[in-house]
């Protein structure tokens, strides 16, 4: 099979010697300046540090400016720069942007090595590591903090990005960061690698560490681990992602911290356990199908779209909508769940494919946010993509403006999911995000959605400080700062994480949370905790929420603002949409005064995402000679595609004009370096998805209102014989649907027990239909769900 791409890379040497890894752009031949990537992580309870070093050597004849765009968590506070240059260190210095880049290109006129660290994107920084000379060496380090999130199973889960996963880009976007996500080159082996080692310390004892995405040695004691690699070099092209499970992850935190400067901080962090009433819904699914998520992505979406139908609430409405470059709609408007809207949603979700084009999330969320409302149901709406766009600051700006009477939930899939993106939306939209790696299971991140979307919003949330049984707010003469000012939403089950700064000592002893809620009032007591966090890392993190609320959620780019961040940033050292950290070395002039030749700017390039657009780790599928990305996909798939546009779709929910694999041109379109890498074929795409579970299975029998049907399938499943079935429920004075469901229920519980997550909303709609059956009043439900034996 040939494999055709722009860009290659080889190894040369000169005069027998090996010079390095060489990139192979356009007939010209330059080594790749960055050689390695060592990471270090430090957790403390729920808090993660994260130490990167990035190994730059020039190769070249002539002096270079590197240039590396990186991911790093979205709510990472970067607060640490420097360089290590001819036994020199050179301390980054934060900066109004503006000023750290008129530093940087100073210092390179005047032939001074200079390094400049600027966001792109919270989830996106790039680094300039510039007139590094011949044969000249320079490892650059940088710091992050971020929160740990709890998710299913009560796991704590940390995710290391290491790659920028090509981001589609509509024609329409001629942004600055449209731009520098355009010129990432990708290659399928970018020739460097990870190496990485993890440090953990928790609050009880550690039960088990464990990877879906990397294989990791673990050495557990008590509280404490130590994590490497087993490859000596980690390729680069997914999230290295592990989950961390102790004794006790839900116990509340109220820790203090006292900076250098005086100044106090302190965070609220607790998992809630709420048991409240579930609320009536309209539930909108909203599903990529863009090219990007050809293969274990979409095969992922459509195994856990199944599960979701089936555990939807009997008193719902509903829909299932699709988007790529277009968007179509299952339904012209939400419809009620019954067994015909569930058959044809079931029906339609088989025979989705990733063939839409490229991901233009925009029009259909703004579609579906003007839609007219279902009356006396609250509508919440599901988004599930990769995220690989590049204008999200105006789908943000979007779900922002219709927050008020939408809730946004949004679930991140594939090795490099973008972040900013899904963490944005589920944060402005009300929400919750979750992200699942092609080998963690989605189906319970999916549940956990649909549960926290059932769960009603809780109203006049507020903190209540308390110091020696007293209140402490504004008017007791301390300056007091909530970070973010707006509380975010509760659910059960779910980190909430809220920060506090004072200019002045302020002994807490608790912190109170109050809330409504459609039961009555609701209330969460947190008392102080003791600190093993690194000191500086509560201020930081409270400031970058700060600075997250005012310039992406916000959403303003006013002086004020700018101001604010500005000051913000440079207070606390911190990298943000204004800020950016310099160093120059003065020291550098006199060797780059002997170099001659002119200085030469080399992008380093990016390691392909594992599995993107379909593409196995094994190879590529090689394009005709002149065929762009457009010209690729199949098309026979498309033509029995069981949808329909919406009878009240806007023009631009226009009909699927051709067959796409990946998005031509004319509406935008991926990176250029990526135009004659391959993607599997819808064909290929079938080949490599994985079948149902036996779980999935059994709960696609369920009809709409919890019952199971007598059908010799469905009891093979099961392990028993049809017959059988009829005549115990004639000996017990059963229904035989009762009995069926009885079987059922004992079956998922005995054999899927590591799964309630998935199907506890499958079993309870199936006991309730057991409960409503008028010859089970009399019955123990309960009891014969756990003790029926056949």
């Amino acid at each position: 099979m040939q494999i055709m791409a722009m860009a290659t890379t080889k190894r040369v040497q000169v005069d027998g010697a090996p010079l390095g890894l060489l990139a192979t752009k356009n007939e010209n031949e330059y080594p790749v300046p960055l050689t390695g990537v060592k990471v270090h992580v430090k957790i403390v309870d729920v808090l993660a540090e994260v130490e990167v070093v990035q190994t730059y050597k020039n190769l070249e004849m002539q002096p270079i400016e590197a240039i590396y765009k990186f991911p790093v968590d979205e709510g990472s506070a970067v607060y640490y720069f420097s360089a290590s240059f001819e036994n020199r260190e050179i301390l980054g210095i934060v900066k109004e942007i503006e000023e750290a880049k008129k530093n940087y290109e100073e210092a390179l006129e005047s032939k001074q090595s200079a390094f400049l660290l600027e966001e792109k994107l919270p989830d996106v920084f790039k680094a300039r590591i510039g007139n590094i000379p011949p044969n000249g060496a320079v490892d650059i380090t940088i710091k992050y903090s971020f929160e740990l999130p709890v998710v299913e199973d009560g796991l704590i889960r940390f995710s290391l990005p290491t790659t920028i996963a090509p981001r589609y880009i509509p024609r329409q976007d001629t942004s600055d960061i449209a731009t520098d996500l355009a010129s990432i080159q990708y290659r399928l082996d970018a020739g460097y690698g990870l190496l990485f080692t993890a440090d953990i310390t928790m609050m009880s004892k550690i039960i088990e560490i464990r990877s879906p995405s990397h294989n990791l040695h673990t050495n557990l004691e008590g509280k404490t681990a130590n994590i490497n690699a087993i490859e000596e070099k980690v390729k680069m092209n997914e999230d290295l992602v592990f989950l961390i499970q102790v004794e006790d992850s839900h116990k509340p935190r109220l820790i203090t911290e006292k900076s250098e400067d005086g100044t106090y901080a302190a965070m609220i962090t607790l998992v809630p356990s709420i048991d409240v009433k579930t609320q009536k819904t309209e539930l909108v699914f909203l599903i990529d199908r863009s090219g990007s998520m050809q293969g274990e992505s979409i095969s992922q979406a459509k195994e856990a779209l199944l599960i979701f139908l089936q555990s939807l609430p009997l008193d719902c409405y509903f829909n299932i909508i699709g988007f790529g470059s277009t968007y179509t709609s299952l339904f012209p408007k939400s419809v009620q769940y019954t067994e015909d809207s569930l058959r044809a949603a079931k029906e339609h979700v088989k025979g989705l494919g990733a063939n839409l084009g490229g991901t233009e999330i925009y029009a259909p969320l703004d579609f579906v946010f003007k839609l007219p409302a279902v009356e006396g149901y609250l509508r919440q709406i599901f988004v599930l993509t990769d995220g690989e766009v590049s204008n999200t600051e105006r789908v943000l700006s979007l779900v922002r403006s219709f927050s008020s009477k939408n809730r946004v939930f949004a679930l991140g899939l594939g090795r490099s999911a973008s972040h900013h993106l899904v963490g944005g939306i589920a944060r402005l939209g009300g929400g919750t995000a979750a992200f699942a790696t092609v080998s963690e299971e989605l189906r319970k991140k999916v549940m956990n959605q649909l549960k926290n979307a059932l769960q009603p919003s809780f109203t006049d949330i507020s903190i209540i400080l308390q110091s020696d049984g007293k209140e402490v707010n504004d008017n007791t003469n301390q300056k007091i700062r909530q970070c973010p000012s707006k509380i975010p939403p509760i659910f059960d089950g779910t980190r909430f994480v809220v920060y506090i700064l004072m200019n002045e000592e302020c002994l807490l002893s608790t912190a109170s949370i109050t809330c409504s809620s459609p039961d009555g009032p609701l209330k969460f007591d947190v008392e102080v905790s003791q600190s093993l966090s690194p000191s500086g890392i509560i201020h930081r993190l409270a400031a970058k929420k700060l600075i997250q609320e005012l310039t992406y959620e916000n959403l303003g780019d006013g002086e004020e603002t700018k101001k604010e961040v500005v000051a913000l940033g440079i207070k606390y050292g911190l990298v943000s949409k204004f800020t950016a950290f310099v160093a120059v070395d003065r020291q550098s002039r006199t060797v780059l005064d002997n170099c001659w030749a002119a200085l030469k700017t080399r992008e380093v390039p990016l390691d392909l995402a594992r599995g993107w657009h379909g593409r196995s780790s094994g190879g590529m599928v090689s394009f005709a000679a002149g065929n762009t990305f457009a010209d690729c996909a199949p098309r026979a798939a498309m033509n029995s595609m069981p949808m329909m546009v919406p009878c009240s779709a806007p023009r631009t929910a226009r009909m699927e004009k051709r067959s796409t694999g990946i998005q031509s041109e004319e509406d935008g379109g991926y990176p250029s370096s990526l135009r004659s890498f391959g993607a599997t074929t819808e064909v290929e795409s079938d080949m490599i998805q994985s079948q149902e579970s036996t779980l999935v299975e059994i709960v696609g029998f369920q009809s709409f209102d919890g019952a199971f049907p007598l059908e010799d399938k469905l009891c093979a499943l099961l392990g028993v014989d049809l017959k059988t079935v009829r005549s115990e429920a004639q000996r017990l004075d059963l229904p035989e649907e009762c009995m069926m469901a009885l079987l059922v229920i004992k079956y998922i519980e005995e054999h899927f027990p590591s799964e309630k997550d998935t199907w506890d909303l499958v079993v309870m709609k199936t006991k309730n239909f057991l409960e409503s059956e008028p010859k089970m009043k009399s019955k123990d439900v309960a009891f014969l769900c756990k003790n029926i034996i056949i």
